[in-house]
């Protein structure tokens, strides 16, 4: 990461204080933020409501997979019961509403209250097309293409009737019955993963959903959904491990993992102060409901260009992404909508706040960062007993020279390891900050002390 991109993720995060989203893990606050903005991006209106610069459409949403006990709890806590709460009250009100208007309705002296719209021009259309005569300003196809393009206009029983944002399932086996009474758009999918064979038990309906091609009612509509998948447990790792054809539709989904696989959150993010302002967390919930406000009044709404002109930055992430697929398989697709979700909810989050500034070179950066992460946690994962050999080889390494200065051909001879692992170790060494080539011969810093931990470099690097 150069130091210029370095300057642009310090300010973009620093902005939005992920220390205190990670009440001092840097890591799970990184993970928040990227929760908070992509969930948002979720939740958003339909696609042809939020248009790029150049007038097409925006494509939002990315589906995430949360493993570890850090990010998963700070998810559930600050985002999902937030949304949850949420519908929960519009549900509760829009029940109490429509008992209301029956009761109204059953009392012959009073004038029944308004339950929204019975018709609109769509539905006029529809009349004059199915009527003897023909429509009186459009031909026949062209009044079919109306009512084809145009989502009819909901009175509240109909909201009542469908009223979630939101599914919910403890189990995979419970997620089918839940997926009824959704919103026009993609619904928010929340699943808590609590046994490895979860994710072999959702690979049919997940993926399904994922990819558009999920039937409900009576098939005339396909559901595509956006998923979070919750591993508190970190039981992806067993997945992981022995992957198949059961588990591969997890490359639909962009990983958040807690830990230190890398690569790290600059060291200036700690030393940064905060921009002043209200928390995140406080920001987050009045984006929310403003989003969720939205796609309760979709015969209302006005097209929302994004924030930042990101056709530049799109054709960069694209190859950015190119780049990346061989590490990640089906990162390319999992992450393809990935920046413009950051942009539209990281934007909805500062809107209320003049003093809220970041940069399209910020989220770009931020975006990099999550995918790189993501990378090296399944890299991590999927490849633990040669995580453990490389640190082994450092450790190795690390104690011979704290016996004095040795060349590179002593050490590897010494120790009996191959010559481009001992390398490679030295390497390590050396750009953590703890070890110095000089007249041929490798030795260790003053003070060097070596903490896996808090060092801020992967074991293996993407």
């Amino acid at each position: 990461m150069s130091s210029q991109e370095t300057q642009y993720l310090t300010q973009l995060l620093t902005t939005f204080r992920v220390a205190d989203l990670g009440e001092g893990d840097i890591n799970a606050g990184t993970n928040l933020l990227a929760i908070m903005a992509v969930t948002l991006a979720n939740l958003a209106p339909a696609d042809d409501s939020i248009i790029l610069h150049s007038g097409t459409p925006a494509r939002l949403g990315t589906s995430l997979l949360i493993t570890g006990s850090v990010s998963s709890g700070r998810a559930g806590e600050e985002v999902i019961t937030e949304v949850g709460r949420r519908q929960a009250n519009l549900a509760t009100r829009l029940r109490r509403y429509c008992d209301w208007v029956v009761e109204q309705a059953s009392k012959p002296s009073l004038v029944t209250p308004p339950t929204g719209p019975g018709t609109d021009s769509a539905d006029d259309l529809l009349g004059q097309v199915l009527g003897e005569f023909a429509p009186l300003y459009d031909t026949s196809s062209q009044a079919w293409s109306r009512i084809l393009n145009e989502a009819p206009v909901e009175q509240v029983r109909d909201l009542a009737d469908r009223p979630k944002f939101l599914v919910c399932a403890a189990r995979a086996k419970d997620l089918e019955a839940q997926l009824k009474g959704l919103r026009p758009g993609h619904p928010l999918i929340h699943v808590g993963i609590s046994r490895p064979a979860d994710f072999a038990e959702l690979v049919d309906l997940g993926a399904a959903l994922l990819e558009g091609r999920y039937p409900i009612g009576d098939g005339c509509e396909l559901l595509r959904g956006n998923m979070i998948l919750s591993d508190p447990l970190r039981l992806l790792n067993e997945a992981a491990k022995a992957p198949d054809e059961r588990t591969a539709w997890l490359g639909h989904f962009l990983w958040l993992a807690d830990g230190d696989a890398g690569p790290q959150v600059p060291e200036e993010v700690f030393q940064a102060m905060p921009v002043s302002g209200s928390p995140s967390t406080e920001r987050f919930r009045l984006a929310l409901g403003n989003v969720m406000a939205s796609r309760l009044s979709l015969h209302e709404m006005k097209t929302q260009r994004l924030y930042f002109d990101t056709r530049a930055a799109t054709y960069r992430w694209t190859d950015f992404l190119d780049e990346m697929e061989p590490h990640l398989p089906g990162i390319s697709g999992a992450a393809r909508n990935l920046l413009n979700s950051l942009v539209f909810g990281l934007y909805e989050m500062a809107r209320f706040d003049e003093r809220l500034v970041f940069s399209m070179a910020g989220v770009e950066a931020f975006a990099r960062l999550l995918v790189r992460r993501a990378i090296n946690a399944r890299t991590a994962i999927c490849h633990a007993a040669d995580v453990a050999l490389r640190r082994s080889q450092i450790e190795k390494v690390f104690r011979k020279l704290q016996n004095g200065w040795f060349e590179e051909r002593k050490i590897y001879k010494d120790l009996a390891i191959p010559a481009a692992d001992c390398r490679d170790s030295l390497l390590w060494l050396q750009e953590a900050g703890l070890a110095l080539r000089m007249d041929r011969k490798w030795g260790l810093l003053e003070g060097a002390c070596l903490n896996f931990t808090d060092c801020r470099l992967p074991l293996l690097e993407v």
